[in-house]
């Protein structure tokens, strides 16, 4: 943990730790961290951190993912100029007229279960399927609350 708290990036200057920071302490570095992909509690040393915020997917898991996506990359090529994200329907044109990097380019998508290749979206949708877990039920749900709330305001 001290190298932890010496490697933190913020911009305060002092070396008082964030509120962040103290509830990692105390909350969990006295047992460690129990990773979110293969469930074993680990050190904290075993997370990667990024901006004073401790990953919850150790370094062995991360790698594991970055090798198959490394590998589904090498299988499956990259869309052409005319392919649209199969989800949103929006060309690359559409999803990159802000001018953010992260959207000039397509993600390559899989199931994490699986490992294996879904296809090629864009970083919006990519996002909505990792906030709902992938899960088909949470989507499901989304739809109906989306649709529900349609429905009031067509009355």
């Amino acid at each position: 943990m001290q190298r932890y708290m010496k490697e933190r990036e913020t911009p305060m200057s002092n070396d008082q730790p964030t509120l962040f920071e103290l509830e990692v302490l105390t909350k969990y570095v006295k047992d460690g961290i129990e990773c979110n992909k293969c469930g074993i509690t680990q050190p904290v040393e075993n997370f990667p951190t990024y901006h004073a915020e401790i990953k919850r997917t150790c370094r062995s898991c991360r790698r594991n993912q970055d090798r198959t996506i490394t590998k589904l990359r090498k299988e499956n090529a990259y869309p052409d100029e005319s392919y649209s994200c199969p989800i949103c329907q929006r060309n690359l044109k559409e999803i990159s007229r802000k001018g953010q990097k992260h959207l000039q380019s397509w993600v390559l998508d899989h199931c994490h279960h699986t490992e294996t290749f879904r296809g090629w979206i864009c970083g919006n949708c990519n996002t909505g399927l990792g906030a709902f877990k992938d899960n088909i039920d949470r989507v499901r749900n989304a739809v109906s609350y989306l649709q529900k709330h349609e429905e009031k305001i067509d009355e």
